[in-house]
């Protein structure tokens, strides 16, 4: 892509200095986390007091060993007190001498003589949002931005220059006056207005995670001071339950401070989007919400391509071009439009994930949900004008950039030296045949993807046949064809619900679909989910077998009937077969998997054992799919040689004191290939039934 001439995106019109000022409950979070500062101040203090007078005691102790024992004993004795206050006193100054550096992994870091516009840009949106300019900018291959800096006790105290990261992924999936918002929202966040106080607590934080958490220096120190002697190890286990009390302390302080810490840090997000609305507009930085959304959804998705992909020995030429064909293939199927650029043109009403409709207020979460923050944002209602022109336009050598970076992603990886490079055209035409293979027909508006056909009785649906005449546009609604997303959505609120009693101790209320509830009614509220679920369920089953009395009743010919009814009767038959198929396969693959956990001797002994359990049902049922010809016209002759060759033997997974890593790699491939086979075998008969319904139109 060549570099040429771009507009800068304009601030909206009126815009308030008054919208950066931080707002009633940004001011309480602060006032919360000075109260949380003082007391671990306090507690700290306490602490450091009470570790200087026992080390003093130690010394004293020691001295006085030395002095009334002259003998061998006295004197290991009285250094071992000795070293034990130093190596005491040690664990509460150590936060010191803890630096922080930033992984640059993964980033490579730019200059304004490489990038002269780039640096133009982020200099003038510097001036207008009141943020100093990056100490360096960096680029990565992810769908990400951000602003790091090494961190320290001292950088509390002294002026640390922050530097910007950007990802290319993000580049690729936004346009210019949304890259400015994502770039005013992290300048935002570094602004002496939501960065100056959020960074002395995010290090105060640190400094009680070094004590309860970072030990492993000092737990090589101490384990070296007990192996010098017993009399060592004695004093040395004294130590440590005297450093397990101050823990348990701070234990408790650092739920305080943690929790306070990240209700700022909430805030600041809410006040990095203000700074960011301020600057290039409301809803530049709601579009970038959505269209970054997207970015990250083709980004990973491309990832796992390139993963199955890496297996045949072929890797990317450039991941960019490909992410921007991933997303218009998203926007095709969502039914979005695109604009000059490609870019999927974001509406109000426009959901990239069918979000949960339960909320819960986490406090242990350092961002507010996308849903609060578009709220906050339409609440400051500033709109600017945008400019279209995609994000790249800001940078030079833009295909030379996103190779490197395609190369940084490989270079951990292990290829071989014969790998293929796989250029966009090649991509293209084997994604877009991956995409028709896996696909059904879109005359059906995934009506029917990922899911199982609803079983009726099919002799009964034709009875019904002469008096039920149902309409095609009316089977095949926007809201029908969501229902299969609807039904999996009320199940996660469900499973929401079950765990919230567990895993929600701290949590008093939620909301559901605007409601707000008390913790204790969420059983209540489950089964008013429950309930709706069921009626879509039931809507969903009632749907099926109109849609098949409708092909029933476009069937022109007595065949076409009679073929019509033998691909609905093969696909029930199969997907009948294929829940025991599936059932046997997750129940098997639950404990075998515990194989790859830490356990005991024994804990093994009995995972292995049941694991031949299962095998006894398995391994015959295995047999029986694979015997059917059917399935196996599914299977690729690696797969069949590695179902030969599970099957012709009773491996043996574990010789203690080992695993037989051969074995459990030769369970993996067998099983793995005959569920493959029943999951393809049962796509291609439903694609078939669908494809033949479809001719009938």
């Amino acid at each position: 892509m060549s570099n040429t001439a771009f507009s800068f995106p304009p601030m909206p019109a009126g815009a308030d200095k008054k919208i950066l000022k931080p707002s009633k409950s940004f001011n309480k979070q602060v006032y919360r986390s000075i109260g949380a500062i003082f007391l671990f101040l306090i507690t700290y203090l306490i602490l450091l007091l009470a570790a200087i007078a026992i080390a003093i005691a130690f010394v004293y102790l020691g001295i006085a060993i030395i002095s009334g024992l002259t003998s061998f004993f006295g004197l290991v004795a009285g250094a071992a007190f000795i070293g034990a206050a130093f190596i005491l006193f040690f664990f509460v100054i150590k936060f010191l001498f803890k630096s922080n550096p930033t992984d640059r992994s993964g980033m490579m870091e730019v200059t304004e003589e490489e990038q002269p516009q780039l640096f133009a840009f982020i200099r003038q949106l510097t001036t207008e949002a009141q943020a100093p300019f990056p100490k360096k900018i960096f680029i990565s291959a992810d769908v990400n931005a951000g602003v790091f800096y090494d961190s320290s006790f001292w950088s509390m105290f002294f002026p640390v220059k922050k530097n910007l990261k950007i990802g290319l992924g993000l580049v690729n999936a936004v346009n210019i006056s949304e890259f400015k918002a994502v770039m005013a929202h992290e300048f935002g966040h570094f602004s002496q207005r939501s960065m100056k106080f959020g960074s002395y607590v995010y290090n105060l934080n640190k400094v009680i995670y070094n004590m309860l958490y970072d030990n492993e220096g000092y737990g090589k120190l101490i384990n070296g001071f007990a192996r010098i002697h017993n009399i060592f190890r004695a004093i040395a286990w004294v130590n440590i339950k005297i450093i397990e009390a101050m823990q348990f302390i701070l234990r408790k302080i650092y739920v305080i401070v943690n929790k306070t810490y990240l209700a700022l840090s909430r805030e600041m997000e809410f006040h990095a989007d203000a700074t960011a609305a301020y600057v290039s507009g409301s809803n530049q930085m709601i579009s970038s919400l959505k269209r970054i959304e997207i970015g990250q959804l083709c980004y990973s998705g491309l990832l796992n391509y390139w993963d199955r992909r890496f297996r045949d020995n072929q890797r990317s030429a450039n991941f960019y071009p490909q992410q921007m064909e991933m997303i218009r293939h998203f926007a095709k199927q969502q039914n979005i439009q695109v604009d000059n650029a490609g870019l999927p043109i974001i509406t109000a009403d426009l959901q990239v994930n069918d979000t949960s409709q339960i909320v819960i207020n986490n406090q242990w979460s350092s961002h507010p949900s996308k849903e609060d923050r578009e709220a906050a944002l339409k609440k400051i209602n500033l709109d600017a004008p945008a400019v279209s022109q995609p994000a790249w336009l800001l940078f030079n050598n833009v295909d030379e950039l996103q190779t490197q970076l395609t190369n940084d992603v490989y270079s951990t990886t292990k290829l071989n030296p014969d790998f293929s490079v796989i250029n966009f055209d090649d991509f293209k035409t084997d994604f877009y045949k991956a995409v028709n293979e896996n696909s059904f027909n879109a005359l059906y508006k995934g009506y029917y993807d990922e899911r199982s056909i609803t079983a009726f009785d099919i002799d009964k649906a034709i009875k019904e046949a002469a008096n039920v005449k149902p309409v095609f546009d009316e089977l095949f609604t926007d809201a029908h064809c969501g229902l299969r997303k609807r039904i999996e959505r009320m199940q996660q609120d469900m499973a929401i619900l079950d765990t919230l009693a567990i895993t929600q101790k701290d949590v008093k209320t939620f909301d559901y679909k605007g409601n707000k509830y008390k913790a204790e009614q969420a059983d209540a509220v489950r089964e008013l989910i429950d309930q709706e679920r069921q009626e879509a369920v039931k809507q969903q089953e009632t749907l099926d077998k109109n849609i098949f009395i409708y092909f029933y009743n476009a069937c022109k010919t007595e065949p076409e009937s009679e073929m019509l009814i033998a691909k609905y009767r093969k696909l029930l038959h199969y997907q009948t077969d294929a829940v025991k198929d599936y059932e046997l396969y997750n129940n098997t693959m639950t404990v075998f998997n515990n194989v790859y956990n830490t356990m005991t001797v024994e804990n093994i002994n009995r995972t292995v054992n049941q694991v031949y359990k299962y095998e006894r049902e398995l391994k015959p049922r295995i047999e029986t799919v694979i015997a059917d010809e059917e399935t196996r016209q599914h299977l690729v002759d690696e797969q069949v040689q590695a179902l030969d060759k599970y099957l012709s033997s009773k491996w043996m997974y574990y010789y203690e004191p080992k695993y037989d890593n051969a074995a459990i790699a030769i369970f993996n491939a067998g099983v793995s290939a005959y569920i493959s086979a029943v999951s393809k075998r049962n796509f291609e008969i439903k694609k078939d039934l669908l494809n033949f319904q479809a001719g009938l139109q």
